[in-house]
């Protein structure tokens, strides 16, 4: 009786679809052959169901406080050795809120080198048969503008883009003397500027919200300086089609560090409202371009342990990103929608 209910059972086994644990001895040609790909799919899902089964039923409730109590703690640790051992590098001379309040300038020499310069543009036109005409760059933002780690401001981020732009929109010193001879601006190719005159105004550990309060006042006294100038000199053409010509931001990062993410979604929504609408001259020109600096990959920093402080700030700085990257949309839109080019119903 016994003999027959074992072959019963056998034959029973066989014919179910999903092959069970006396088949997983098969070889995977004969599952093929007897199950098809299916089963092969379906008899790898069911042991990795069992598997995952098996796993949670043996974290019970205290075995998981238990198993984040000490990635908590080890968090903490890491968080300690990293605040020790990280050299703690200091700006440049006249960061911050003690940049230069003329700005410093950045001249093209030829294809591969600028000049840099202090002084007002008249001072950097001064002597010249045609008039100077300037980009004006603002940076603003935390420890990356301020500049730490770096010697001076032209070996720091903001120096470094402002040769990008001189590169992008000023003439040589020889398509300068090409265009006061020929005066063909087509054969400038779109360089339309002489130099590119920049301001950096960073903070080491400022959130958005930090930038917006500390940072952005001193942006709008650049365009108070800028209008104040130019209306004493209504002749001159350096600061005449708008006061600013390009701003640059960059926050987030130590958002990461924030114990509130949730704030950071209305903080850089502010931030960017308020750069973009001076509280004395109106609007600054929506022509006027922001360029907002993403946020490292906190995986990748040398200086982090990789697990489990590395993964836990490099998933909150993925979040911080995506919140930034959908407050950029929003604004967009919302830009879109007040030009027109964007009808709603």
């Amino acid at each position: 009786h016994k003999e027959k209910k074992s072959r019963r059972h056998h034959q029973t086994m066989q014919s179910h679809h999903f092959p069970r644990d006396k088949l997983y001895s098969q070889n995977i040609s004969k599952i093929i052959h007897n199950h098809g790909l299916n089963g092969v799919i379906s008899l790898l899902a069911r042991r990795l169901a069992r598997l995952v089964i098996k796993t949670a039923k043996t974290l019970t409730s205290k075995g998981v406080i238990r198993a984040a109590s000490v990635t908590a703690g080890l968090f903490v640790l890491q968080a300690l050795y990293v605040l020790v051992k990280t050299p703690r590098l200091s700006p440049p001379d006249k960061s911050g809120v003690n940049f230069p309040r003329e700005g410093l300038s950045v001249s093209l020499q030829n294809e591969d080198r600028c000049r840099i310069e202090k002084g007002s543009a008249d001072s950097a036109g001064k002597g010249s048969k045609t008039k100077w005409r300037e980009f004006r760059l603002v940076l603003i933002g935390d420890s990356p503008v301020e500049g730490i780690g770096n010697s001076h401001h032209s070996v720091a981020l903001s120096g470094r883009t402002a040769e990008a732009f001189a590169k992008l929109v000023c003439r040589s010193g020889r398509e300068h003397d090409d265009r006061r001879d020929e005066a063909d601006e087509n054969a400038l190719k779109g360089k339309q500027y002489d130099s590119v005159r920049y301001w950096s105004y960073g903070k080491s550990g400022l959130t958005a919200r930090g930038v917006n309060r500390e940072m952005v006042p001193l942006l709008h006294r650049v365009v108070d300086d800028v209008v104040s100038s130019s209306n004493g000199d209504t002749a001159a053409e350096n600061c005449f089609e708008k006061p600013i010509h390009a701003i640059v931001l960059l926050c987030g990062v130590n958002n990461v560090l924030d114990p509130r993410p949730t704030t950071f979604y209305r903080d850089v929504h502010s931030l960017i409202h308020s750069i973009k609408h001076h509280p004395k001259f109106g609007s600054i020109d929506k022509d006027t371009p922001l360029l907002i600096l993403g946020l490292p990959d906190f995986t990748k920093l040398p200086f982090l342990p990789s697990w489990p402080m590395g993964w836990i700030l490099g998933f909150r700085g993925r979040y911080i990103q995506h919140v930034l990257e959908t407050v950029i949309q929003e604004v967009q839109q919302e830009e879109m929608i007040e030009s027109g080019r964007i009808q709603t119903r």
